[in-house]
């Protein structure tokens, strides 16, 4: 019995196999590029229920000016530091000669908890599309 039921189970499982590739996926547009994106608080801290985590991607080439934002994404009661998040942006409207960086808060109550004080340059120019913000206290 045992010979004529490892024939069978080579061909169930030949058969299983051959069925994975099968499978296929309907069309549609690509997924966008991301920016990836570790928020660390300089200091240890517990968020509390309705911190909201703010991140953007902006165009800060223009320092006399107020950035322009490309992305953004808004993340009620995110958990614990560090949060790991992908910020999605449309490849289009990269110029490959403008500065782009990524902007991050947590707020609660509207108010600012934590802070990166500038902009951490992204994308053009050499720079990742991976990083780590560090979070400040807002200043007084």
């Amino acid at each position: 019995m045992k010979t004529a039921s490892l024939p069978l189970l080579v061909l169930l499982l030949g058969a299983a196999l051959g069925l994975t590739g099968c499978n296929t996926v309907a069309p549609g547009p690509a997924p966008l590029p991301s920016v990836v994106c570790t928020l660390r608080c300089a200091a240890p801290a517990n968020l509390l229920p309705g911190t909201v985590m703010e991140i953007r991607l902006v165009d800060f080439t223009q320092t006399d000016a107020r950035p322009q934002v490309l992305a953004e994404r808004t993340e009620s009661n995110p958990g614990q530091p560090p949060l790991h998040y992908r910020l999605p942006y449309n490849p289009a409207s990269i110029d490959p000669q403008h500065d782009y960086g990524v902007e991050a808060r947590l707020l609660l109550k509207g108010r600012p908890l934590w802070v990166a004080p500038s902009p951490l340059p992204v994308i053009t120019k050499g720079r990742p599309i991976v990083v780590e913000l560090l979070l400040q206290p807002p200043a007084p």
